[in-house]
């Protein structure tokens, strides 16, 4: 029974999204693709499901009423806001419309992650 349990919960836990603390941003960007969806609770129904779906990045999530830092640095003044990062870089950013909605939906977010995947093996 037990395995059985365990089984079933982790297919939920290898598609969480990591919610990142103050100190960690930048070593988790340092290298590779990364998204980085800066979130708060108030907004949790335009959330970005879709993220932990995505293929060849790694993707993290910023509580932004937790990091108000990370918030500040990054200039993220609407939410959600998603950014694209490489090697440490930022690359693009999708930003919420004044209904707090993002107009990228999944396959256009996997659309620039393969273009910097097919640019990096050139």
């Amino acid at each position: 029974m037990s395995k059985l349990l365990l089984i079933l919960l982790l297919p939920l836990n290898m598609f969480a999204q990591e919610f990142i603390a103050s100190g960690e941003l930048d070593n988790k960007i340092a290298e590779g693709i990364t998204i980085v969806e800066f979130w708060a609770e108030w907004n949790k129904s335009n959330e970005c499901v879709y993220l932990s779906q995505l293929n060849g990045c790694q993707v993290y999530k910023v509580n932004v009423l937790k990091c108000s830092n990370i918030q500040r640095k990054y200039k993220v003044f609407s939410l959600p806001t998603l950014i694209i990062f490489e090697n440490g870089k930022e690359i693009t950013r999708f930003v919420a419309d004044i209904t707090f909605k993002l107009s990228i939906d999944k396959k256009g977010v996997q659309r620039e992650i393969d273009k910097l995947t097919f640019n990096r093996a050139q």
